[in-house]
């Protein structure tokens, strides 16, 4: 069976428009935040998450967990805008009715490339941010961490219909 090249650049991007928000807004596992882009997330990438305010911070913990996050703030920005930027070009060239293979290759694995990284960025900085927190506010972080997921869950379950 072949699949038409109109219809695999439809699914293509449907694919990269799909995933990339959807990571955008689920950050890392057991991420504390919603973010919709570089504007939305600002204010909590140079900061500490929300979820981490209420597990009674030391002002020294505070501090390293700001800087951690303020060390990586400009990288995600750029990462956020070249994830947009790549779904622009596509949508672009659909509203155009325009259609070339190779560029939309080109700009799906751009998109999927720098969304990995962000993640990948993520990762590293959860794991940093752990690091600081001491045994009882880890544990302590998870709970909120899986509470807060559940609830997603259940609103995007609801939101299906389902």
């Amino acid at each position: 069976m072949t699949t038409p090249p109109r219809t695999l650049a439809i699914l293509l991007a449907a694919g990269v428009s799909l995933a990339a928000p959807m990571t955008v807004e689920a950050g890392p596992p057991g991420a504390a935040y919603d973010c919709l882009g570089p504007q939305a997330a600002q204010g909590h990438r140079d900061g500490v998450p929300p979820l981490m305010k209420g597990l009674k911070l030391t002002a020294e913990q505070q501090a390293r967990i700001a800087e951690l996050r303020k060390q990586d703030a400009d990288l995600m920005d750029e990462k956020f805008k070249h994830v947009r930027d790549t779904r622009m070009q596509l949508d672009e060239m659909q509203m155009k009715g325009q259609y070339d293979e190779l560029q939309v290759k080109k700009l799906t694995e751009e998109g999927a490339q720098v969304t990995a990284e962000l993640e990948q960025i993520r990762a590293r900085q959860q794991h940093q941010m752990m690091d600081i927190l001491t045994p009882e506010q880890r544990k302590e972080f998870v709970a909120q961490s899986q509470r807060m997921l559940q609830r997603r869950l259940e609103q995007r379950v609801r939101q299906s219909g389902g």
